[in-house]
């Protein structure tokens, strides 16, 4: 038989998406090839072709642009059955317009919402399928509703040491997250929450990391809390991968994603839903005393990584 041809092409990912194409390599009759964007790095020869380089984006050559596309199209040496791109706003339109010449199925995941990324509604005419979990989007554009996934059920038991444990990368929801912690801090929780910057950053009640954790080292301080807390960004309505997590790894989840009660795995014994301004602490002390209801197999089976796969690759 011969074997399905698929590429994924995807911006930095954590990791999440190793689980897709390791699931995908899993298959006898898949062969995968897989491109990370962000390990394509162009470095000057020298100084006058930097120099060089910037005359010549007068006149729209781009040096570093043109080794980015080339790099990508010579991994992909012969016609795909699929080519699966996350995010391709971030993609030169050359590049995709040579892209879907390699396939007769050229799909695209948006990450996030049109509004957040408005350059997403350009390109929609290249693609046959476009999924989104951003119900807007998906109603508005008629796009095809998936989720993000479980990627791990395997969670190693750990000495408890933290109440509520948060992960998140800088940005507009610094002050609010700053905020939560103090509030969970002074009500006589104990917490763990860190964010991500190239740069240190200090406050009060986070803890600066200027380098990503691995999702290893991740699992082990989900592990060693009680329960993990996700603070929705305005522009954004899908559940993350905090939801994902908390599912595989049989955590409790306090968010301020009201979504998630309408979800078939929503049990508000595991998942709280708060608002981040008018924290109730008492509310929150209780809902962790909660005993953990476990959630149908058949249910949790729906959002694992093996489903997503064989539904987005018709495997």
């Amino acid at each position: 038989m011969t074997p399905k041809k698929i590429t994924l092409i995807y911006p930095f990912a954590y990791g999440y998406i190793d689980f897709v194409v390791h699931e995908l390599q899993s298959y006898n009759n898949v062969e995968v090839t897989d491109i990370k964007t962000d390990t394509i790095k162009y470095k000057y020869p020298n100084l006058f072709v930097k120099i060089w380089n910037g005359f010549t984006k007068i006149f729209g050559k781009n040096l570093k642009k043109d080794f980015f596309k080339n790099q990508i199209l010579q991994q992909i040496t012969e016609k795909q059955d699929i080519v699966f791109i996350i995010r391709p706003d971030l993609l030169d339109v050359s590049l995709l317009k040579n892209l879907k010449k390699k396939t007769d199925n050229f799909i695209a995941y948006y990450y996030d919402s049109c509004k957040k990324y408005p350059k997403q509604l350009e390109i929609t005419h290249f693609f046959d399928e476009i999924y989104s979990y951003e119900k807007e989007d998906i109603e508005k554009y008629n796009f095809i509703e998936t989720s993000n996934f479980i990627y791990s059920e395997n969670l190693q038991p750990e000495k408890i040491k933290y109440d509520i444990f948060n992960i998140s990368s800088y940005d507009s929801r610094i002050e609010e997250i700053d905020k939560l912690a103090k509030a969970l801090s002074e009500g006589g929780l104990k917490n763990y929450f860190v964010i991500f910057w190239h740069e240190k950053l200090f406050y009060p009640h986070l803890i600066s990391k200027t380098k990503y954790l691995s999702l290893e080292e991740t699992k082990k301080l989900i592990a060693q809390s009680k329960a993990m807390i996700d603070i929705q960004r305005t522009d954004q309505n899908g559940l993350s991968f905090r939801t994902f997590e908390s599912l595989g790894y049989r955590k409790k989840l306090i968010t301020t994603n009201k979504t998630v009660k309408d979800y078939d795995f929503y049990h508000p014994n595991n998942m709280l839903i708060i608002n981040s301004s008018e924290i109730d602490i008492e509310e929150i002390k209780n809902f962790l005393e909660l005993p953990y209801v476990e959630i149908s197999q058949d249910i949790l089976d729906k959002y694992s990584v093996k489903n997503f796969v064989k539904r987005i690759f018709k495997l």
